[in-house]
């Protein structure tokens, strides 16, 4: 797959994200009828709604930038270089393992410096779990945060530098 083609499914996949997100949002206001600025609860259909607080504005997500393979290898040993997918046979020369859904306690264990240099990966450009930590990041307040969509299948496919499971980082 080429790289445009890669940085084209990246994209979408990053705005069906977006969207899934603020539709989550709006379900879940209508599920509990917690009240936003712009929808007041009904409290006639929940009456627990009159108790709930204001839930928060969403805040926009800043965009992620997107690396290609060459663009990696060069930050390797420079960068913090995130395997998304959590555990793997291979990852990445140097990557650690965080999975999408790993507790905001471990994520800050293991990325302590928030203005470091953080490129997320994970299986190939259809697999949502760098998107998710991404985003996860952003939103945890890392401010150097990249994705590199090819994943560990267009990495071995070049024969880039890995770790096996032995030796990458959990």
């Amino acid at each position: 797959m080429n790289t445009m083609m890669i940085r084209l499914l990246s994209a979408v996949s990053f705005a069906v994200v977006a969207i899934l997100g603020a539709d989550l949002s709006a379900a879940e206001v209508a599920k509990t009828g917690t009240e936003t600025a712009d929808k007041p609860a009904d409290h006639a259909k929940n009456p627990e709604a009159k108790h709930a607080k204001k839930k928060e504005e969403a805040k926009p997500v800043a965009p992620v930038a997107e690396k290609t393979i060459d663009e990696v290898e060069a930050a390797l040993g420079k960068a913090i270089i995130v395997d998304a997918r959590g555990s793997g046979d291979e990852a990445i020369k140097g990557a650690i393992f965080l999975g999408a859904q790993a507790e905001d306690k471990e994520i800050h264990e293991k990325l302590k410096d928030k203005t470091a240099e953080i490129i997320v990966y994970c299986g190939s450009v259809s697999c949502p779990a760098s998107n998710t930590l991404a985003y996860r990041l952003i939103e945890l307040g890392y401010t150097n945060v990249a994705h590199y969509a090819g994943g560990i299948k267009e990495w071995t496919e070049n024969s880039k530098p890995v770790d096996t499971k032995e030796k990458a980082k959990a």
